[in-house]
């Protein structure tokens, strides 16, 4: 016997669905109750993160994101692979504000 449930399109998470602006930036990620560690930022949306790290961050680790032009931010982590974070952040972000005020075109 095999239980299923089949999803209707409006069931289906549309988080990630968003498109990632591409950029290149310095920022601190700090895991709650540890140091802040160097990063770079990679992309963003609103609601999304990527950044390259050499700390190893485990997923579903809290995480707070020093953003140019949006500050401190907190974010989950949902994956770490061969030194690249992604996560989901918290509250949203204007992916245009934090690549303006980081001073870099989108790639």
């Amino acid at each position: 016997m095999i239980n299923a449930k089949i999803a209707l399109e409006a069931d289906v998470d549309q988080r990630r669905c968003e498109a990632r602006a591409g950029l290149s930036a310095e920022v601190a990620l700090r895991q709650l109750g540890r140091n802040a560690v160097e990063g770079r930022l990679i992309n963003i949306s609103s609601r999304g993160f990527m950044a390259e790290t050499e700390a190893l961050i485990e997923p579903g680790s809290r995480v707070w994101l020093t953003l140019p032009g949006a500050g401190r931010i907190n974010g989950l982590v949902l994956w770490m692979k061969n030194g690249r974070v992604g996560g989901e952040l918290a509250e949203p972000v204007d992916p245009l504000a934090v690549i303006q005020a980081a001073g870099k075109p989108s790639l």
